[in-house]
C-alpha cells in the first residue's frame, strides 16, 4: 500500500505543478517531470521522516513537500536549458 500512496502523491503533485508552471498537464517533457515528481515524493518521505499525516506508512505531507520542491527546481532547470 505504501507504493500506491507514494505514486498517487507523486502523480497529483506532478499534475498540479505542471498546470501551475506551464499551464498544461503534459508538455513536451512530461515523462522527465513525472519521474522527478515521483523521486521528490519518495525523497521527501525519506528525508523528513515520520511526522504529521502518515498513510499506509507514507508521510503524505513530506512527500508533497519533496515533490513540489524537486518539480519546481526541475522546471527552473529545464527552462534554462531551452
Amino acid at each position: 500500500m505504501f507504493w500506491v500512496v507514494w505514486a498517487l502523491v507523486g502523480l497529483v503533485v506532478w499534475w498540479a505543478m505542471n498546470m501551475l508552471m506551464t499551464g498544461k498537464a503534459g508538455g513536451t517533457n512530461w515523462l522527465a517531470s513525472l519521474i522527478v515528481a515521483l523521486l521528490g515524493s519518495w525523497l521527501g518521505d525519506l528525508v523528513l521522516g515520520n511526522w504529521l499525516w502518515m498513510w499506509a506508512g507514507f508521510n503524505v505531507i513530506a512527500g508533497v513537500i519533496g515533490a513540489v520542491v524537486l518539480t519546481w527546481i526541475w522546471n527552473l532547470i529545464s527552462k534554462q536549458l531551452k
